[in-house]
């Protein structure tokens, strides 16, 4: 932005005085659109990308465990490309050059999501979120004074008969 705007580029500081409202409004704005950002599509795409895969085949639950150490192999090369090569170029070339490298680059990628938009699975939501949390806090609220039982298998657990696709999680030792 301060590419366009020259009033919003730093001042000399030599000649400097105190920064003026405005810088500090821009700058505050920039932070927090940046983490809205960061944090609105970053999970987004990893769940996202794991929905493409299916626990109930050994096949695709390795392919699913490969993606994510692809995804955070290409995450950590995208870091480091951004703080040696994009820094490189804004202190040799320009400023402007490594902004329009970087917009071009979000611009491909993009590009490439939406190319791939016809092979994706969607899953569709089975009811809300909130309900099986509810459902946790209620439950261990209402057995909270009963007893811990010796074996894990009297632990209740949906039967095998009426379970449906979704995996059970493992009883652990940990949280008493």
């Amino acid at each position: 932005m301060s590419q366009i705007v020259p009033r919003l580029k730093p001042c000399d500081p030599v000649t400097c005085g105190r920064s003026l409202g405005l810088h500090e409004v821009i700058f505050f704005l920039a932070m927090y659109l940046i983490s809205l950002g960061t944090g609105g599509h970053k999970p987004s795409l990893e769940s996202f990308g794991a929905d493409q895969f299916d626990d109930n085949h050994d096949e695709e639950r390795t392919k699913k465990m490969s993606f994510f150490n692809w995804w955070n192999f290409a995450l950590c090369s995208g870091l480091i490309l951004g703080v040696t090569v994009v820094v490189y170029v804004q202190d040799r070339v320009g400023w402007w050059q490594a902004d329009v490298t970087l917009t071009a680059t979000m611009a491909l990628s993009l590009v490439i999501f939406l190319a791939g938009r016809p092979f994706y699975r969607y899953r569709k939501p089975e009811g809300s979120p909130f309900t099986p949390m509810l459902q946790v806090v209620a439950a261990a609220m209402a057995k909270r004074h009963l007893p811990l039982p010796s074996d894990a298998r009297e632990l209740c657990e949906v039967p095998k008969t009426q379970m449906t696709s979704k995996r059970l999680l493992c009883h652990t030792n940990k949280l008493r």
